[in-house]
């Protein structure tokens, strides 16, 4: 009858796949936390008093409006009729398109108005603002 005896051999873990893994990851979240920053074009937030944080954000698209008029969609800069142009393909792709708007604190609003009349006449009426919530 045989016995069992333990091995002598020298066993040890190989780590060099968790090690490749662990490395993969940092490399992933450090390029997702890049490109989350870089998606924003920076404006000065309003301040709201009665303002409140949506239920459900996901899933719009964001337009930006800067302090000298200028507007973009996401990251690109464009005009009112690029807008129009922008606004109108996404919403035969998704036909429940919302909208977040971002617009500095010192536009003028007339350009925000110009930028909701174009999600108006897209067909998109569901919008919303970003501001800072004051505490109270």
């Amino acid at each position: 009858m045989k016995i069992w005896s333990p091995d002598t051999g020298d066993d040890e873990i190989d780590l060099t796949p968790m090690i490749d893994v662990v490395f993969l990851l940092i490399v992933f979240f450090m390029t997702v936390a890049n490109m989350i920053t870089a998606e924003k074009i920076p404006v000065e937030m309003p301040v709201a008093i009665h303002s409140v944080i949506p239920e459900e954000f996901g899933g719009r698209n964001t337009i930006t409006v800067t302090e000298d008029g200028s507007i973009f969609a996401g990251t690109l800069a464009t005009d009112l009729d690029g807008l129009e142009a922008i606004l109108d393909a996404e919403l035969q792709r998704d036909p429940k398109l919302k909208v977040y708007i971002r617009a500095d604190r010192f536009t003028e609003h007339q350009f925000i108005n110009d930028v909701m009349e174009t999600c108006a006449a897209v067909g998109i009426f569901n919008v919303i603002f970003a501001a800072y919530q004051t505490e109270n």
